[in-house]
């Protein structure tokens, strides 16, 4: 039964067509004219009682106009599909996805005739016309019905009115009277919204189902071809003899603003109806410095990691950003796929604004593969290159002054703010917006105390299932969408500072990057690191200890070394990292336990607990737990233990003379003087210490980009081409350990009590 519905919304596009001329938009399309979209699809069953996804599906559609006149005829090519209902799919992409007949079909595409005056289907077939019929004799004419009844109209066949507040009543649109009504006009476009007549849900409990519509549109006014399109639609189908309400939200989007796949979008909706209070985000002291990132801070490499997923890869690139920097827009675009340094066919579609940034400041987007039968070229390729845009972003602070209990409006740039005092109170407000395509009001406000929410859209049906409204909130055009903050104030202001982040139109700066294959990339001395690469089996322990030269040692020799213990039979002493490496820890009266005398053993800090020692070993630091040779006892009785430090000198730090160097990740072992290859890698850690420009310690990183473990294993083992030691980010800043002063010698006595008897 769904299988009708499923193929409906693959082809629910092809009649959605405006072209504009003087005052009003009206269709009239040439010969030749072409356009793609990106049209995404979700269908939801038994929406009032019990909602269930029923089908998910995705498609770039193109579409040429073949003839005008009294009749016209489209073709229509999906070249790239993907859709899933149930258990079951389909991906023109993945060859386990599948069906062969579907794939002859569609890939050919279909020939649409409309009558140009009504707007009634007059024809619709595929150009594989016997693989069509096989398939139509298969599907039966309640197929055929189904398909007919989507695409039976154009649409907007009436003029347009390019005024706002216009009304145009769609007496027949998708089977319901729909009145369209222009919200804005730009230089470049018309914005309208669609609503059936019935603004409530449809009662099941009264059995009264009928078809509801709501839709936001954007329509070109130079070409007329509609731009964008959301729209949701009810619409109730027997299933098992029983009428239910399934729900259809759709999304159109022009092809360079593909916005992710389908599931991105619906399959992990949530959407929560219910208004949350927080507190207002206070406002950071200081004025906004606007420093502008450069070329070098967010592109500073010609080389990026490329991952491979289960929906196409990801590329990921490492900028020189420092943490909590004010970051602008960072874009991918004109991605192209290499075999053996030649171009492939393949197509790849990288997602409208959906680039992450993570918590080393490394960029990734995912990127989606496109077309047909491809999965040869997808196994064989090596290499894929795209531009990326940088686009700056500026602060700006408006302090207004706040007269209570009044409507205000304030203009803060391009953005105008109104605050209306909530009917019946006398210290809430509702403050109402409009971002703009290059501005943005930030939810940081100053002179505001109190509590702040997001109340839900009331211009939107309340019939809508979480995931529609998901997809209008994800996908709602900013100037159809009006933003809304509730706040409850606990006192009275007299001003308010209010900040935008505005964004340059145009990118100010861009770089072409060439992404190489994820386990090439992390094994390779030349390629910049992604920082610290996190993986299933990351130890805990191991960026804290990488990082353990970051602090100052404050140990003072003389007072600071003390036992630390759970209980007066054991014992556990810790040393500076630093400190470790000039000092040695001896028992002078070598008490004996089964013939063997006790020694202070150092612990591999592989968690923040020591067995027998404090809850936290500080970080920067070893812990020594008194026990057998063999590490098994740590429990002692009626003992006094007589213990020596001593020090060759007191440890400081040295700051290195770089060298310039082409890839200045990379320590180059065999020009630091006096270098021992056979250290630890506790001991180099413990004996560096090493920063980036801004001051954040770097770690030494292994082939598969993870941060080296402290241990005793050599340092030689983690050498990238027997040569080089590379670091988590780019050097700035070498310190190294040296000893100065006259040796230290202290002594210490540990008394462990025998058992209480009794």
């Amino acid at each position: 039964m769904y299988l009708n519905n499923s193929f409906r919304t693959l082809f629910l596009p092809m009649v959605l067509f405006l072209t504009a001329c003087g005052e009003s938009v009206t269709f009239s399309p040439e010969i030749g004219d072409e356009k793609r979209y990106w049209a995404y699809a979700h269908t939801t069953r038994d929406v009032a009682t019990n909602p269930e996804t029923v089908m998910l599906s995705e498609s770039l559609l193109h579409y040429k106009v073949e003839q005008t006149g009294d009749a016209l005829s489209l073709h229509v090519t999906p070249e790239h599909l993907q859709f899933s209902t149930g258990r079951s799919g389909f991906s023109s992409v993945d060859s386990s996805k599948r069906n062969p007949q579907i794939q002859t079909i569609f890939s050919a595409g279909f020939d649409v005739s409309l009558n140009s005056e009504s707007g009634e289907l007059t024809d619709f077939t595929a150009r594989n016309r016997e693989q069509w019929e096989s398939f139509v004799k298969r599907g039966g004419q309640i197929l055929m019905n189904s398909l007919q009844s989507t695409i039976n109209a154009p649409g907007f066949i009436q003029s347009i009115p390019v005024k706002v507040g216009s009304e145009v009543q769609l007496t027949n649109f998708k089977g319901v009277p729909v009145t369209l009504t222009v919200q804005s006009v730009s230089e470049k476009a018309v914005f309208a919204t669609m609503s059936s007549r019935g603004t409530e849900a449809s009662s099941v409990e009264q059995n009264v189902l009928e078809k509801q519509l709501f839709g936001q549109v954007e329509i070109n006014r130079a070409t007329g071809w509609l731009e964008q399109m959301l729209l949701v639609m009810n619409i109730p189908v027997e299933v098992y003899g029983k009428t239910k309400m399934t729900q259809f939200a759709f999304a159109m989007h022009p092809e360079d603003e593909s916005v992710g796949t389908f599931a991105e979008i619906f399959y992990n909706t949530y959407y929560d109806d219910e208004q949350h209070w927080f507190d207002i985000f206070p406002l950071p002291e200081g004025q906004p410095t606007n420093e502008m990132l450069t070329a070098e801070d967010v592109l500073p490499y010609p080389r990026g990691m490329l991952l491979e997923e289960d929906a196409g890869f990801r590329l990921a690139y490492p900028t020189d950003i420092a943490k909590q920097q004010q970051i602008g827009r960072i874009a991918f675009r004109d991605v192209r796929g290499y075999i053996d340094g030649q171009p492939t066919k393949v197509k790849f579609s990288a997602p409208l604004d959906q680039q992450f940034i993570d918590e080393g400041m490394n960029v990734s987007a995912h990127i989606q593969p496109l077309g047909w039968q491809i999965e040869r070229e997808l196994n064989d390729l090596e290499t894929v290159a795209a531009y990326v845009d940088y686009y700056n972003v500026s602060e700006a602070r408006y302090n207004v002054p706040w007269t209570g209990g009044k409507t205000q409006t304030f203009q803060l740039g391009e953005i105008t703010l109104t605050a209306t005092l909530v009917t019946g109170t006398h210290n809430e407000y509702r403050l109402e917006y409009t971002n703009t395509a290059n501005s943005r009001l930030a939810l940081t406000v100053g002179g505001l105390q109190g509590q702040m929410s997001f109340p839900s859209d009331p211009n939107l049906p309340s019939w809508l299932a979480p995931s529609s409204k998901q997809m209008l909130s994800f996908l709602g055009n900013s100037v159809l969408q009006q933003n809304a903050i509730a706040v409850k104030l606990f006192s009275a202001p007299t001003e308010v500072t209010f900040t935008v982040h505005s964004q340059s139109e145009t990118p100010s700066f861009s770089r072409e990057v060439v992404f190489w294959d994820q386990a090439w990339f992390l094994s390779s001395a030349e390629m910049p690191p992604m920082g610290l690469v996190p993986s299933e089996n990351y130890l805990f322990d191991a960026e804290d200890l990488a990082a353990s030269s970051e602090q100052e040692s404050t140990f003072d020799f003389n007072n600071d070394l003390h036992i630390a213990t759970e209980s007066p039979h054991n014992a556990v002493v810790a040393l500076p990292y630093v400190w470790e490496n000039v000092c040695q820890l001896s028992i002078d009266n070598t008490p004996n336990v089964n013939g063997h005398p006790l020694v202070w053993k150092p612990q591999p800090k592989t968690s923040n607990d020591v067995a027998g020692g404090p809850n936290k070993i500080e970080d920067n630091t070893t812990a020594y737990q008194l026990t057998t040779p063999d590490g098994i006892r740590r429990y002692f009785y009626d003992m006094e233990v007589t213990t020596r430090l001593s020090c060759e000198g007191t440890p400081s730090w040295e700051e290195m003379a770089l060298a310039p160097s082409p890839f200045p990740w990379l320590i180059d072992v065999s020009k630091v003087v006096d270098f021992d290859h056979q250290q630890s890698v506790k001991q180099f850690i413990s004996g560096y210490r090493i920063y980036n420009k801004h001051g954040e310690p770097l770690s030494p990183i292994d082939r598969y980009g993870k941060a080296v473990t402290v241990d005793d294993s050599p340092l030689s083992e983690a050498l990238f081409d027997g040569t080089y030691i590379k670091m988590s980010g780019k050097i700035s800043r070498i310190e190294h350990f040296k000893v100065e002063g006259e040796p230290l010698e202290k002594s210490f006595v540990t008394k462990l009590p025998p058992i209480k008897k009794g």
